[in-house]
């Protein structure tokens, strides 16, 4: 067996610097997790581990929520995402691009979003979900 093949990341790249957990970017709000009601809505949609939505990703829900020309509530526009997100197309192992739309956030009413499946966080190797813009991977 090769020596090398037992190193730890650790020994191979040094020390970490700095990292920026999903904890944190909860705490700041650049990342939310669906719980209670919605965390039920992405199991309803198939989806057995955790979801988290980046900021960007909230906002455009909000801005669509808010709107006072397409009257949208906030379970449907969710429930759109959490769905069109099981038909994407698969560009690496880890990662699915798909595309919803999204009347009243102020963009086109197409939305490509990326979802991405990886560990909790550093400390927790368990599966979570990730739905993002393209620009916020």
């Amino acid at each position: 067996m090769n020596p090398d093949a037992q190193k730890t990341t650790h020994e191979i790249f040094g020390e970490v610097i700095y990292a920026y957990t999903r904890k944190q970017a909860i705490e700041d709000g650049e990342q939310v997790l669906l719980t209670g009601e919605h965390a039920e809505l992405a199991r309803d949609a198939g989806w057995k581990y955790p979801v988290y939505l980046t900021r960007g990703v909230w906002d455009l829900i909000e801005q669509a929520v808010t709107s006072k020309t397409h009257c949208h509530i906030l379970t449907g526009v969710l429930w759109n995402i959490l769905l069109m997100a099981r038909f994407g197309k698969d560009i690496a192992e880890d990662t699915r691009i798909f595309t919803v739309i999204i009347t009243g956030c102020g963009r086109n009413r197409k939305q490509q979003l990326d979802l991405q499946v990886g560990p909790t966080d550093m400390d927790d190797p368990t599966p979570a979900i990730t739905i993002m813009l393209p620009e916020d991977r």
